[in-house]
């Protein structure tokens, strides 16, 4: 066996043990499920440039265009069959994995086409600087989200100031209809506030993505809200990370009435430490929370700032 096969077996065998791992082993409950899912997606088409160029150099030496083929046939496969085998191993089936697995292989292939032929050096340089952009935009989504992770952690206590654009990738609209959107009106610190809509669908509002920040240390949730209409009931839901996914009786679950006008919310952080029935709430892994309207509820508009922790 020549070295050079020796290493590409080794580089294959690699690939395929770290793209099983990824692809099978259960990751369980995320502190930032959207980093990781976004991290996931482009996980995808760069294992998938890896392998479909390991597969086409596999079968080169019997000709290009059949290593082509064979590269997209196997890859194909791959795909297909990592999609069928996760729901049977904790993991979730995704279009979405496919799509950027094709483009992985797309990426892969069309590389060996181009530079392992003699082509124009400016055709060279195109597909380098095309190849460049599309990783760029591939890895983008991931790269936001992980930026928001870290203004999340970097403004702590401060939990909704709305004054940086990616505060929107964690407070996202919650409900069918509902829409979110930064506002210079109504604003009690900074420039911007929230402007939430909801859409008179049942359980419409506004949901935080809190990470495993630790609220131990303060005492109470501050959040300024500003109703432009009639008074309405406010639901308040808070998750920790000890369940995956809590019931209602292992959660802290609030009500407030909302008047027309400037309101002030100030929920003791004692209160949602008992809002569980059998156990407290881990105020040192909060990970979600949820303000949203219930069943019966009309469309409201309605605006959010200064949400943050007191000591």
């Amino acid at each position: 066996m020549t070295v050079f096969k020796k290493i590409y077996l080794k580089a294959l065998g690699v690939m395929l043990a770290l793209f099983a791992l990824l692809a099978f082993v259960p990751f369980g409950s995320s502190a930032n499920p959207a980093a990781v899912m976004t991290t996931m997606d482009a996980g995808h088409a760069f294992a998938f440039i890896l392998l479909s160029g390991l597969f086409y150099l596999a079968v080169e030496p019997y000709g290009k265009w059949r290593a082509v083929v064979s590269s997209m046939v196997i890859s194909v496969l791959l795909m297909v069959a990592v999609e069928l085998v996760q729901p049977f191993v904790g993991r979730t089936a995704s279009f979405a994995d496919v799509q950027m697995g094709l483009l992985g292989l797309f990426l892969a292939l069309s590389s060996m086409i181009v530079w392992r032929s003699q082509w124009h050096p400016l055709l060279k340089i195109t597909h380098l600087l095309l190849f460049v952009l599309t990783l760029a935009w591939v890895v983008q989504p991931a790269w936001s989200e992980w930026r928001a992770v870290w203004l999340r952690d970097h403004q702590f206590p401060v939990l909704g100031g709305f004054e940086d654009g990616l505060e929107q990738r964690l407070w996202k609209a919650h409900g069918r209809g509902t829409s979110i959107s930064f506002s210079d009106k109504h604003v009690v610190e900074g420039a911007s506030s929230l402007k939430i809509e909801t859409s008179g669908q049942a359980w419409s509002g506004v949901r935080y993505a809190a990470g495993d920040r630790d609220w131990r240390g303060y005492q109470y949730l501050n959040i300024e809200l500003y109703n432009v209409g009639e008074p309405f009931m406010l639901n308040f839901r808070i998750d920790d990370g000890v369940l995956i996914s809590p019931g209602y009786g292992d959660r802290y679950n609030g009500r407030f009435k909302i008047d027309a006008g400037a309101n002030t919310i100030l929920i003791p952080l004692g209160d949602i430490a008992r809002g569980p029935r059998s156990r407290l709430l881990a105020l040192d892994n909060v990970r979600k929370m949820i303000l949203f309207l219930g069943r019966e509820e009309a469309q409201r508009e309605f605006y959010l700032d200064g949400v943050h922790l007191i000591p």
